[in-house]
């Protein structure tokens, strides 16, 4: 056997070896679908006819630029393929096979075996206890399932069961496969008449006979199979079909409904959405433009501050220089005379005594300018801190807003996966589990803003109490300034919770505590009004609920708490007064 030209010894043999398995069988040139694959080629995935395959094997055999394993590869599957002709014979299992395009005739009350299944007796020796791989290759035409070889005690019969399937399809074909053995007179009746005779292959569809029958046919078909008519499998199929396609319409019908309702609720909440955002905007566009205003009269009230304490240093300095020059001109005329020496003298320390005391003033005015500075500087910073402290509350309160509303969003939209039919693929199952660690991330998140506020919220009870303390610093400041907190002035120092002694000069009272009603009825109604008006101004402005009277800054004009902005435009117009005062 010449598998190549080269004439190596081991390479014939190598050929000869995967000839041999080739004709075992233990290499597949066939598939279960009854399609041809080259099993030398692990590229190929294309699949062939037996004649096609034939010319791609002789071809890579004869080709130049293959490697010499596997020219002697695939001749050897050319020569398998030819050897695995027919032979020219009267047997049915060695000629070709020509199927009868009419289907066979059954009566409806038969009995077949279930799966539908072919008997081969009186097999070739050549095929006796080989790979049932060649048995199916063969019989290709009519689709086979499955080949078994019928064994008796561990030993092959040199019979053979061939499996088409449970399929009316898989029936058919067995049908075939019988017609085709009846037609060349080698069927079930032609084996019968030559009383199991004869050196040529029989076949036939087996039936209730042959699943009852004893011996090794009789005891495979009642181990793998059962008795059915075709008609009865028909109508099973067909029961099966209609109960199944009545319960998913059923199941369609639900969920369609279900679906409507899930899409109704979502349009209501991308409505909603969209309703808080643009609020949104509209809140954040009003605060942006209240900050920038706020800034802008800040950076305003800074540089007033700043040029008028440089004004008013320039005047100190030329004072000063002023003094020098008298001073000077003293010094000149003490040397005239005596007498206007020693008046020149007291005038000089006079001088000196003046200034002295504007250089206490200067210094005076240096640490109040400071306190001034100071004292802005730090209404500045616990402003910024307040405004951005209810900026990052509101950025919260809408981020856990948005949040609870993706989690909403996230749970319908799940829901609608999961029930929209369809949804079995692996691609749906990795969506849904997406879907489901995106909703977990944001529940996770919202849990973190909600603490993030609470934060929030006790930084902004600190910053109220720091701004607390920098108005008791602006009421020690004023009150250092005498003459300046009588009540003429728009903003001063009250005294919350003190009563005013000159309503006792007439009588008041109020009608539900009995106390109240006797102070009206001594007193009259503006002393009951003083009285009412000290509690609740307790009531109103005291942090600590104490019946004590504090001093707090007032706005007398509008009969209110002075706002901080007020106290410290107040702070600075009274510098300003003391200034000119000296």
């Amino acid at each position: 056997m010449d598998y190549t030209s080269d004439g190596d010894s081991e390479l014939e043999a190598y050929g000869s070896d995967t000839y041999a398995l080739l004709l075992s069988g233990d290499i597949e040139v066939m598939n279960d679908e009854g399609l041809y694959r080259c099993p030398f080629c692990s590229d190929e995935k294309d699949d062939y006819n037996k004649y096609d395959l034939l010319q791609h094997a002789l071809g890579v055999g004869a080709a130049h630029d293959q490697q010499v394993k596997d020219k002697v590869d695939h001749r050897a599957l050319a020569k398998h393929l030819k050897d695995d002709e027919p032979a020219k014979s009267h047997s049915p299992l060695l000629q070709p096979i020509v199927i009868d395009p009419q289907p066979p005739q059954h009566n409806r009350d038969d009995l077949f075996v279930w799966p539908w299944m072919g008997i081969i007796v009186n097999m070739p020796s050549e095929y006796v206890g080989k790979s049932a791989n060649r048995l199916k290759e063969h019989f290709s035409r009519f689709y086979p399932v499955k080949v078994h070889h019928v064994y008796s005690k561990g030993r092959p019969t040199g019979n053979a069961i061939v499996e088409f399937g449970k399929d009316l399809v898989g029936f058919r074909n067995a049908l075939t496969f019988e017609n085709q053995f009846e037609n060349e007179g080698y069927g079930k009746i032609g084996w019968q008449e030559k009383e199991h005779g004869g050196p040529e292959p029989f076949g036939w569809i087996a039936r209730a006979d042959d699943y009852n029958a004893p011996g090794a046919i009789g005891d495979f078909l009642r181990k793998n199979g059962d008795l059915k008519t075709a008609d009865g499998v028909e109508d099973e199929e067909t029961m099966k079909n209609n109960k199944l396609v009545a319960s998913l319409s059923f199941k369609v019908i639900e969920t369609d409904m279900h679906i409507r309702e899930l899409k109704s609720v979502y349009q209501e909440r991308t409505a909603s959405l969209k309703r808080m955002m643009e609020q949104r905007e509209q809140q954040l566009q009003s605060y942006n433009q209240e900050i920038q205003k706020m800034q802008q009269l800040s950076v305003e009230h800074t540089k007033t501050i700043v040029d008028e304490n440089k004004k008013l240093r320039l005047d100190l300095q030329s004072m000063t220089h002023e003094l020098d020059a008298r001073s000077k001109q003293i010094d000149e005329l003490a040397a005239q005379t005596d007498c206007d020496r020693r008046n020149l003298e007291l005038e000089k320390q006079r001088n000196a005594m003046k200034f002295n005391h504007l250089t206490l003033a200067e210094q005076e005015y240096q640490k109040a300018d400071e306190n001034v500075l100071k004292l802005v500087e730090q209404h500045k910073r616990e402003k910024e801190t307040a405004l951005n402290n209810i900026k990052k509350l509101n950025e919260k309160l809408h981020l856990t807003h948005k949040l609870q509303l993706d989690i909403k969003h996230l749970t319908g939209k799940l829901e609608v996966i999961k029930l929209t039919p369809g949804n079995e693929t692996s691609e749906s199952g990795k969506r849904i589990a997406e879907l489901t660690e995106e909703l977990r991330d944001k529940i996770e998140e919202m849990d973190y803003t909600e603490n993030y506020n609470q934060d929030l919220i006790v930084q902004e009870k600190k910053t109220a109490v720091e701004l607390q303390e920098a108005r008791k610093l602006a009421i020690d400041a004023i009150q250092r300034f005498p003459g300046q907190t009588s009540d003429q002035a728009h903003i001063g120092i009250k005294m919350i919770g003190e009563l005013d002694l000159k309503a006792f000069s007439n009588e008041v009272i109020r009608e539900d505590d009995k106390k109240l009603q006797e102070l009206k009825e001594e007193y009259g109604e503006e002393a009951y009004t003083a009285v009412t008006t000290a509690l609740t101004e307790l009531n109103e402005h005291s942090s600590s609920g104490s019946r004590v009277s504090f001093p707090e800054m007032w706005n007398y004009k509008e009969g209110r708490k002075a706002k901080t902005k007020e106290i410290v435009q107040h702070v600075i117009k009274l510098a300003k007064a003391s200034k000119k005062g000296r």
